[in-house]
């Protein structure tokens, strides 16, 4: 069978279905609720739809360089994006808000979610030093809350791997490569960003990592809440049945 699990990672699936990024359902239903252009240069327009998902009923907003065919409008207000097939969709935007496919899990500690919505902003719009910034921050912060030390970025990385024993340590080399092979810079202060292929792999990483952190034990400990319950239920309802 094709493997299709390339279109979990996308925003648009077709010119109908999406993944949402506010309920986290992929493969809903979605309309282009309204709209809008406005002049970003001069010389240059930018086209801004809304999205209206079927299922949680929030809105997403999505800004493109290009005006995108939609096809259904009419008293109603709805649309649909009526573009080829072979087309990526998310290639068509080079902004949207929430900015992630997917926002970011709330168990995932505020400053955390922040600084990983900012920083991913900050790359769609090619704004590395910004976004370079936010990955170190996020860092920094990370360590902070995990109690880890270091004076520098490799530092924290290097304590952060040595306390969160139950964390694969890959994750945590990864960050420390990408950073060793990037920049040979001695002093923090004089660190310049990295290049927009890096910065996706940090930001993918970190995502992982405060997966593994906050939300999977989380699941695990939700799952095991739920299973006890049932166990008792049923052991109960033996119990009953055999007094």
């Amino acid at each position: 069978m094709p493997d299709h699990s390339e279109l979990d990672s996308r925003y648009f699936i077709d010119n109908d279905i999406y993944n949402c990024p506010y309920c986290n359902l992929r493969h809903v239903s979605y309309t282009v609720r309204g709209s809008k252009v406005f002049n970003w240069t001069d010389s240059k327009l930018c086209y801004v739809y809304f999205v209206f998902c079927h299922s949680c009923e929030n809105l997403s907003m999505h800004l493109s360089f290009n005006e995108i065919p939609l096809s259904g409008t009419g008293y109603s207000g709805r649309s649909n994006i009526n573009v080829d097939e072979d087309i990526k969709i998310d290639d068509l935007f080079f902004y949207s808000v929430p900015t992630s496919f997917f926002a970011i899990d709330s168990r995932v500690p505020k400053v955390l979610r922040e600084l990983m919505t900012e920083a991913e902003g900050s790359l769609k719009s090619n704004y590395l030093t910004g976004a370079s910034v936010c990955a170190r921050k996020m860092i920094y912060e990370l360590a902070i809350i995990e109690g880890a030390q270091g004076e520098n970025y490799e530092d924290r990385i290097k304590s952060l791997k040595s306390v969160r024993t139950d964390v694969d340590e890959e994750y945590f080399d990864t960050l420390l490569t990408i950073q060793q092979v990037t920049s040979n810079k001695v002093h923090e202060e004089s660190y310049d960003g990295w290049e927009s292929k890096h910065l996706k792999l940090i930001l993918s990483t970190l995502r992982e990592i405060f997966g593994n952190m906050y939300v999977i034990p989380e699941i695990k400990k939700q799952k095991r809440k739920s299973i006890l319950e049932l166990k008792e239920k049923i052991i109960g309802k033996t119990k009953g049945i055999e007094g």
